[in-house]
């Protein structure tokens, strides 16, 4: 499972957005007023944004999912169950695909990058193009002074920067970024979560911070979960070079993937993504728990 699912990301999902007429059932499902049962974390908030990237469940099986079925009807009076972005690598994927009478929906890509032993490896993996691109965008950097760096969370005025970056980029952003959502980002980013970091990495030119990311890592994998850039330095493509470093430095630590999350954003392929397709399973019950 991913960051996304673990306890502690759930708790502060729920405290923040997770509305008094609403139910939490079973841990991980949020039950809304008409009876309908979502994954927990994945109701969009605040300007219908959607903040959860991948949809799971602990431990899944057959005899999982249908426990939880069982339960969400009789203590709760659920109707249906949504799961959403269900990754079709997943062993909840199967599950629901082989519990389900119809078809899921794809709903969403997710594309990521399987990191080689060295970054020579990763540049020569890229289409030609994109890598003599590449290598012209970090020639034209160095043309500047510059420098990249990651931050410890702790230091609140690089939060702010990071912030500050993220409403700059663009319009859509800026409404995304309101005060509620700028809190939970705050709490999520110094959040003690096993087996997770979150951090924030920044690409300078001229000692004033131009682009940052908000990035989670484990043991083998690192999740760009969001990122900001100043647009008057778009000549210098700041946003991209900061991903490009950061993938370097995933491979420098050893990491095995470099996970763009939901979105298909043009920049994702050009530094090699490659797509994993995202699914909606709907569950209506009647007399029995199939769809």
């Amino acid at each position: 499972m991913s960051i996304f699912q673990t306890r502690e990301y759930l708790d502060l999902f729920a405290s923040h957005f997770a509305k008094d007429d609403s139910l939490i059932g079973e841990d991980i499902f949020e039950i809304l007023p008409d009876k309908k049962a979502l994954l927990l974390g994945m109701k969009p908030v605040l300007n219908n944004q959607e903040i959860t990237d991948y949809g799971d469940i602990p431990h899944p099986s057959k005899e999982t999912v249908t426990t939880y079925f069982e339960n969400l009807k009789t203590k709760y009076g659920v109707t249906s169950v949504q799961f959403d972005y269900v990754g079709e690598s997943s062993r909840l994927f199967k599950v629901l695909s082989e519990m389900s009478s119809v078809p899921p929906i794809q709903q969403e890509v997710s594309p990521s990058v399987l990191l080689p032993s060295s970054w020579e490896e990763y540049l020569e993996s890229l289409e030609r193009t994109d890598r003599k691109e590449l290598k012209r965008k970090f020639k034209r950097l160095d043309t500047v002074f510059h420098n990249f760096r990651c931050i410890d969370t702790s230091k609140i005025d690089m939060f702010e920067e990071f912030v500050r970056l993220h409403r700059l980029s663009d319009a859509s952003k800026n409404q995304f970024m309101t005060q509620q959502m700028k809190v939970f980002f705050k709490e999520l980013l110094s959040l003690p979560i096993p087996g997770w970091q979150q951090k924030l990495a920044f690409l300078s030119i001229k000692d004033k911070p131009v682009a940052s990311v908000f990035y989670f890592e484990n043991e083998r994998a690192v999740l760009l979960y969001n990122s900001g850039y100043d647009p008057e330095q778009k000549y210098y493509s700041a946003g991209l070079l900061l991903t490009a470093y950061l993938i370097r430095k995933s491979i420098e630590n050893h990491k095995e993937k470099f996970d763009f999350l939901r979105g298909s954003e043009r920049y994702k392929y050009d530094l090699g993504g490659k797509d994993e397709r995202l699914y909606q399973f709907i569950f209506h019950f009647t007399k029995s728990t199939s769809a």
